[in-house]
């Protein structure tokens, strides 16, 4: 598989303005690539001159930018992240997860594109026996996961009738400094900080958490490697259970909070052992990742301390 260099390369991220998009950004500069972002929220003045607000469900502004841009790469970072487990906002995440994909690939048909990276989610196996490898049949348990693998589907389809290059990362749980509290690990590491109670499940699921860097070192190893329309799991291959979990962080921390293990219900279709098997993305990409749990954990401890 041949090496790709990213200098000079018109790369577009879409969701760049978001959490995992903003890393990303951020490294590719680094790699002196002509970055440019879409995202439907966010401040155009923060990254550069290169940035479009736009909502990708909007089929002729997408096309007409996607004229302008011209991208040799494409990360598609964007969607719904309502993970919720009923259809009540179905129509609403369908449009964004998978109209958003059609139209950005529709406007893409007539280039000559080297690489679409898609960010699936590891929420497509579902319920499936751990760990996780590429060839289990995925078995979706919310409007997300399934839209996410209506977007997989069409992407694997659009580019074998159009003969195009791409490649599906479906990333598992993953976490950082600065990220925002709505998430479980910064939600906690807040609470645990300020010697708060912390509410939670009774903490049997099992997680396969990943350091941000690591995620972003997947997605440009990802970049520099040439397509092979291939699906990998962007995962540690390593499970703790979120009791496990909150436990180390107390005592790492040296928390007086009380854990209040059971005071909220589990999630209805809750997945009890999401984690994910990386020998397909080890061997093809020479992904190997650089943190383990309590390394992640450290970095956004200390970054909280220095902030």
């Amino acid at each position: 598989m041949g090496k790709i260099d990213l200098k000079d390369k018109r790369v577009l991220v879409t969701g760049g303005n978001g959490y995992l998009g903003r890393h990303l950004v951020a490294q590719l500069k680094k790699e002196q690539a002509n970055v440019f972002v879409i995202d439907k929220f966010g401040d155009a003045g923060e990254l550069g001159s290169n940035i479009f607000l736009f909502d990708l469900t909007d089929k002729e502004i997408v096309e007409t930018m996607l004229d302008l841009i011209q991208p040799d790469i494409i990360f598609h970072l964007a969607a719904s992240l309502n993970r919720a487990r009923n259809f009540d906002d179905y129509q609403n995440i369908h449009n964004v997860n998978l109209n958003g994909t059609i139209h950005l690939l529709n406007a893409l048909k007539n280039r000559d594109y080297e690489h679409f990276i898609f960010a699936s989610t590891s929420e497509i196996y579902g319920d499936n026996v751990p760990p996780f490898n590429e060839n289990k049949i995925p078995a979706p348990t919310s409007p997300y996961s399934l839209t996410k693998l209506f977007a997989e589907n069409f992407i694997q389809t659009f580019s074998k009738t159009y003969r195009k290059k791409f490649t599906i990362l479906r990333i598992f749980n993953f976490f950082g400094k600065q990220m925002s509290p709505q998430f479980f690990i910064p939600q906690m590491i807040n609470t645990l900080t300020e010697n708060k109670p912390f509410e939670m499940t009774k903490g049997e699921q099992k997680r396969d958490f990943l350091y941000v860097n690591d995620v972003i070192n997947g997605l440009i190893l990802t970049a520099k490697h040439e397509a092979n329309n291939e699906i990998y799991n962007l995962c540690s291959g390593q499970a703790v259970s979120l009791k496990e979990l909150v436990l180390k962080v107390k005592s790492t921390l040296n928390s007086q909070s009380d854990i209040v293990f059971g005071a909220l219900p589990y999630r209805e279709n809750e997945v009890w052992n999401m984690v994910g098997d990386n020998a397909k993305i080890r061997k093809d990409l020479g992904f190997v990742p650089m943190y383990d749990l309590g390394a992640g954990i450290e970095e956004v401890i200390s970054n909280k301390v220095k902030s």
